[in-house]
């Protein structure tokens, strides 16, 4: 079951082996992790310590707003090898009557829309030309991903208003 807007970011530690009872903050911001943690015995009593990790969190997600889903998409996977994010090169292969393998070579874009929803652009290096298709598919690429508004999905429960 998701948690509450009230609760994002934070966890309930009781450990009687360890004599440990606290609240615990935990955000990721521009992949960084932002951990506190609020033992009641400190912040005499739990109301108060979770009053306490409340306002730390609130204050983190205010000096680090969650990434907005154009950062997002604008960050380059360690799989890339076109270096442009959301643009690849691949081959379409086609088995001719006489067995022979064709391969018809496309640069395409690829850009989210809504949650679990994304659009792609497909160029062909026949049709355009090596550089060309390139282009266009930096360009479509480019035109999608200005369209996106809002906080990355997963950091949507602690978007601040």
């Amino acid at each position: 079951m998701p948690k509450s807007k009230a609760m994002y970011g934070i966890s309930r530690i009781d450990d009687d082996i360890h004599r440990t009872h606290a609240w615990r903050v935990s955000l990721r911001r521009q992949r960084k992790m932002i951990v506190k943690n609020f033992p009641d015995k400190k912040f005499g009593g739990k109301r108060k310590a979770l009053a306490a990790a409340k306002q730390f969190r609130d204050e983190t997600i205010a000096a680090h707003p969650p990434t907005t889903r154009k950062q997002f998409c604008s960050t380059l996977r360690r799989h890339n090898k076109s270096g442009i994010t959301g643009v690849y090169r691949y081959a379409k292969r086609y088995k001719l009557k006489d067995g022979c393998v064709k391969e018809i070579w496309y640069w395409e874009a690829h850009w989210p829309t809504a949650k679990n929803e994304s659009e792609k652009a497909t160029f062909s290096v026949q049709t355009y030309g090596e550089r060309k298709a390139k282009r266009l598919a930096i360009a479509a690429r480019e035109a999608g991903v200005a369209r996106l508004e809002g906080v990355f999905w997963a950091s949507e429960r602690g978007e601040v208003s």
